[in-house]
């Protein structure tokens, strides 16, 4: 007669992260208290260096639950390599939101930039970044047979 022999056990990767409602829907209390835990996605932690950016419009949204951030990023980057760096900071930064997009533009050849249509539409296009922080997050953002990377991110710069 043979015994039965239990499969070893080994934690999850570190890409998976249990942790509580983020603080951009109300805290960590709200979401312990009812015991359950969403997962995150990819790694918070900010690069050494990121190529020098400022934000210039920030639109708060939300969808089923999953709260997001689209943003308008003024840079003289145009590597994608650059792209990566900015959308890990701001990975980093809204680390408390499900979804974060990002659209690269530069305003150096304007004279001003006063967030109005006639401004915006003046501006070029030089990429952009998907960011997901969650399974909600990526839903949100169209993936819905789940995040196309463990990364948490997806970049792309305009050819």
């Amino acid at each position: 007669m043979r015994t039965l022999h239990e499969p070893d056990v080994r934690p999850a990767p570190d890409a998976f992260e249990a942790v509580g409602t983020s603080r951009a829907e109300g805290g960590d209390a709200a979401r312990s208290a009812s015991g359950e835990a969403e997962q995150k996605i990819g790694n918070f932690e900010a690069p050494k260096y990121v190529p020098d950016y400022k934000i210039l419009e920030e639109n708060l949204d939300s969808r089923n639950g999953a709260h997001a951030v689209r943003l308008l990023i003024d840079t003289r980057s145009r590597l994608q390599e650059s792209f990566v760096l900015i959308a890990r900071d701001l990975k980093s930064r809204y680390s408390d939101y499900d979804a974060v997009s990002a659209e690269f533009t530069d305003t150096e050849d304007l004279l001003f930039y006063n967030d109005d249509s006639v401004t915006r539409d003046q501006l070029a296009y030089y990429g952009g970044a998907l960011i997901f922080n969650t399974y909600d997050g990526a839903i949100y953002l169209g993936y819905i047979y789940g995040p196309p990377n463990m990364d948490g991110y997806y970049v792309r710069s305009a050819d």
